[in-house]
């Protein structure tokens, strides 16, 4: 267990140094791309975005101590421990098959969903993302949070499947559970798949990571 934290610790340290000592010549550009996010997240998901690292640390160890299959458990380190690299925002569009593991929570624990597909494309001058098979879809725009890490501000479609709907931005005052917003923490892998973190969604988990693979 010591290890699974070490390395989760290490993981989520990363960002924090990318920041304090940017390249000099990168630093005015990455302060002005940083600066967008803000501007459009709501309050809650500010709180949810400080409260990252005990999300991941807690489900992980919520999903260790769970009397599911070990290989569920190892599937979720593949995803949570993998190298990651600087995010380069470009280099994510395109087609890519997604698949959800749900860990920690009291009615979770651990589990790992089934492949469906999603996209990245270019709309309006950003990367979008969304969901487009499977029950649970979503969507929503991407904006680079720091050197290593991105922001995925989401949406759940109109009855799970139905037409897409916008994140509700700085006004918030989305209660309903099922169509509240989303935001994902988003890392680029080394071996070449993006992962996406929710810490603490409205439902179920204590963190959902989406695990993303080209197509």
């Amino acid at each position: 267990m010591r290890r699974i934290f070490f390395a989760l610790a290490m993981i989520f340290a990363l960002p924090a140094c990318a920041i304090e000592n940017p390249a000099p010549a990168e630093a005015p550009q990455m302060r002005e791309t940083m600066n967008e996010w803000q501007k459009v997240i709501t309050d809650f998901d500010q709180q949810r975005l400080a409260r990252y690292d005990a999300a991941v640390a807690a489900g992980t160890m919520e999903a260790s101590i769970a009397k599911e299959p070990a290989g569920d458990m190892a599937e979720l380190l593949n995803v949570m421990e993998a190298e990651t690299i600087p995010i380069d925002l470009p280099a994510m569009a395109g087609k890519w098959k997604c698949r959800t593991l749900k860990a920690g929570g009291p009615f979770v624990g651990l589990v790992v969903y089934s492949w469906f597909n999603c996209d990245i494309t270019m709309k309006d001058g950003r990367p979008f993302y969304e969901k487009l098979s499977g029950s649970q879809r979503q969507s929503g725009f991407i904006y680079q949070r720091d050197a290593r890490t991105a922001l995925l501000l989401a949406a759940p479609n109109k009855d799970h499947s139905g037409p897409i709907r916008a994140y509700s931005g700085p006004q918030g005052g989305i209660t309903d559970p099922q169509l509240q917003d989303e935001l994902g923490v988003i890392s680029q892998l080394k071996d070449g798949r993006l992962r996406i973190v929710f810490p603490y969604p409205v439902l179920e988990s204590t963190y959902n990571v989406l695990e993303l693979k080209r197509r």
